[in-house]
């Protein structure tokens, strides 16, 4: 059986790495993406089971990579890992498809539970 692949799309270093080692250790597949316009790219060629998404970035905000990629038809699964803590942006973006909402900094406990409720989705 192969690792279900996560993409993990965030700004800051330090958070792609925390998250990239997370993963691996609870035996995910990982690439990491510092931008949603390399993330586009690379959901162009490659197919993922989960994407990690942050909402707040420079160039290509979070929305703004979600409508694209809806645009592209992928049908992959997003949760929202963000510093933003609204409400409204938190249901603006499960209108748009994300499957959950993650604030940081992110408890762990809670961010499995959703790995492990929307990886089992795919099954």
């Amino acid at each position: 059986m192969s690792k279900n692949k996560i993409l993990v799309i965030d700004d800051e270093p330090n958070v792609c790495s925390f998250l990239a080692e997370y993963l691996a250790y609870k035996g995910f597949e990982t690439r990491i993406s510092q931008s949603g316009l390399e993330a586009l790219q690379i959901i162009g060629v490659e197919d993922f089971d989960l994407i990690l998404l942050d909402l707040i970035m420079p160039g290509m905000n979070g929305m703004e990579f979600l409508e694209i990629m809806k645009k592209m038809g992928k049908k992959t699964p997003v949760i929202i890992v963000t510093g933003v803590k609204d409400k409204n942006v938190a249901n603006d973006t499960m209108e748009m498809g994300a499957v959950d909402f993650i604030p940081k900094p992110i408890d762990l406990d809670r961010l499995e539970q959703s790995l492990i409720i929307n990886i089992k989705n795919l099954r």
